[in-house]
């Protein structure tokens, strides 16, 4: 936990030297780079033990080794356009890929750090008024699972998510709907964007509202029949019933930043229309958040569209008077920091030892 606080320090101590009034110039260029130099750091060079998956993903990375290309191309092309048995070609040709460079896994864990990190940085530079605080809701409520454990859904959600919102911006369909097919390669869930780009300028009005807050208590109770179908389109069908499930915490916590956002949410789009795109993948976070309550890794379905609180918040408090943005501006940071120091998060570098 130590490593992570640490980091978290200095993403203070680097914002009140570079992202204050007077600060120094391009001060928001070089705290993003700062931060994302950090992480990278932290999710490259971590330990094998650290992340849930790190070791099930080295042993994939090495079998990829022994794999032939013309195998990879014969495989890839007869998953997606054939009826073999298997899911995610895209992801060992991408593996295969690096292995050009380097067959060490270490190093390869690096390369997956900057592959997300640096989209993610340049989406929160373009996108984030305070990039401080959407750091700091990152290396609280996301890094665990897009720094340390997930890796084919961290690459699918930079390519669909960091990259194809550029196009959502545009209203550029078709490059849109490239980079989430090439994402989907990776990892399958990455298809469920894809209407993301239909209801991302969706108007925000009461009628709509209040559809949404009827529709999500509704998708709650067949919960069951949602998970049945999006658990086949994510390419995990063996998922099972998942006895105890549920995300009590993200779950309030995602549902409260949404009923205090809606009621804001003139302020905010007058200041800055783009809001609306955030408010909608909330929403959309929200209809998926059964899936949860049925298996707790069915939150990668979810973090497609959470992820955009990391950008909301910032507007959110924003949008309240500056006495009182200052009020709420510190007790979210101070919450989010208790938040994470209640739960001791291991870490270690992969020269230290267990």
């Amino acid at each position: 936990m130590v490593i992570y606080l640490l980091n978290m320090i200095l993403l203070i101590a680097w914002a009140f030297l570079l992202l204050r009034d007077e600060g120094i110039r391009h001060g928001k260029a070089l705290f993003v780079g700062l931060a994302t130099f950090q992480w990278i750091v932290l999710s490259g060079f971590r330990h094998m033990s650290i992340g849930a998956d790190t070791l099930q993903y080295k042993w994939m990375y090495d079998q990829t080794k022994t794999i032939s290309w013309s195998r990879l191309g014969e495989n890839f092309v007869q998953i997606l356009f054939g009826d073999a048995d298997g899911r995610d070609p895209g992801y060992y040709i991408f593996q295969k890929m690096t292995q050009l460079m380097t067959d060490n896994y270490q190093w390869y864990l690096v390369i997956v750090a900057v592959l997300f990190l640096v989209p993610f940085g340049i989406w929160i530079y373009r996108n984030s008024m305070e990039p401080l605080l959407s750091f700091i809701i990152f290396s609280t409520l996301f890094y665990a699972f897009f720094a340390i454990t997930g890796i084919r859904q961290t690459l699918a959600t930079a390519i669909a998510v960091l990259i194809g919102y550029h196009f959502i911006q545009q209203r550029r369909f078709w490059p849109f709907l490239g980079v989430v097919l090439v994402a989907a390669t990776i990892h399958k869930s990455a298809l469920v964007f894809i209407p993301f780009y239909f209801l991302a300028t969706k108007t925000i009005t009461t009628r709509y509202v209040l559809f949404m807050g009827a529709l999500i208590p509704f998708l709650f109770v067949f919960r069951v029949q949602l998970f049945e179908f999006f658990r086949t389109i994510s390419g995990y069908a063996e998922y099972e019933y998942y006895t105890g499930a549920g995300t009590g915490n993200f779950s309030f916590m995602l549902l409260v930043i949404t009923i205090v956002s809606l009621w804001r949410r003139e302020q905010m789009i007058a200041a800055n229309p783009k809001v609306t795109h955030y408010l909608n993948a909330l929403l959309i976070a929200l209809c998926f958040l059964p899936l949860t309550f049925i298996h707790p890794s069915m939150m990668r379905v979810v973090q497609y569209f959470s992820i955009f609180i990391m950008l909301l918040i910032p507007e959110l408090i924003r949008s309240f008077e500056r006495r009182e943005r200052l009020l709420v501006y510190y007790t979210a940071l101070t919450m989010l920091l208790l938040l994470f120091v209640r739960y001791e998060q291991a870490y270690l570098f992969f020269w230290q030892h267990k």
